[in-house]
């Protein structure tokens, strides 16, 4: 529960991601290699190879990617290097990459503890049709020349299937709730109170049922488009799913 409230900075998640190495993660994310491959190619390519300390410290290497992806892209003959970034893109990808995180883990909790069993067929019906859109539009900007509106469009694409599985898989709902049995969980309990359940132990409503592997596969597809702009975070978040 606390880790989807309170999430890593991007340095912890770089430094926990190094040691997952020997975990049960495909190599390189495998899933759609081509499509990878272009990306970390377009990446290589962009002309900031080398990230300045001030902005890895403050924003982690995931979050410089994307916006090597989203933004013009700052040269390294630029003076001065650091203020060549704008500030509120990259605290807008910051966000952003909070929000992949938070849906992952949401969602893989809900999962978990069954509450995805009685999905209705519509919602997921939403989510196969967005990634296809997704992919379609990724697939056309890839043909296309490494400039800076193409990779625009690519990132453009990913932040459209996250609002799309944000909503349908109602993780605001989820979240709320988490918070919600957490402020519960912080406050001391009357001694008369007997009406203390197993509610928020688990840091949601107790939910029984089975879990929905077509959602873990969800989840496992985005966590795959994003792990070429969003390595580190993306092997954490393989892991988490269940």
């Amino acid at each position: 529960m606390n880790h989807i409230l309170t999430p890593l900075n991007h340095r912890e998640i770089e430094y926990y991601a190094k040691g997952l190495s020997g975990c049960d993660i495909p190599d390189s994310f495998l899933y759609k290699s081509d499509k990878a491959h272009v990306l970390f190619d377009w990446i290589g390519k962009t002309g900031a190879k080398v990230f300045d300390e001030d902005l890895v410290m403050d924003y982690g290497t995931d979050c410089l990617r994307l916006y090597l992806l989203f933004e013009n892209t700052p040269k390294e003959k630029d003076a001065p290097f650091y203020e060549s970034w704008n500030d509120g893109a990259l605290e807008g990808i910051y966000k952003f990459l909070g929000r992949y995180r938070r849906v992952i883990l949401a969602a893989s909790l809900w999962n978990s503890q069954g509450g995805y069993e009685t999905i209705p067929k519509e919602r997921i019906q939403r989510i196969h049709l967005s990634f296809e859109q997704a992919e379609q539009k990724i697939d056309k900007y890839i043909q296309r020349e490494n400039t800076m509106p193409n990779r625009h469009n690519i990132a453009a694409a990913l932040m459209e299937l996250l609002n799309v599985l944000q909503k349908e898989l109602k993780i605001g709902e989820i979240v709320a709730e988490v918070r919600k049995c957490a402020v519960d969980t912080a406050v001391p309990k009357r001694l008369d109170n007997t009406d203390m359940t197993a509610e928020c132990e688990t840091g949601t409503k107790e939910v029984h049922g089975d879990r929905n592997d077509t959602v873990t596969q969800i989840c496992r597809e985005f966590v795959m488009l994003m792990a070429p702009i969003a390595c580190d975070l993306s092997k954490m978040l393989w892991l988490e799913i269940v």
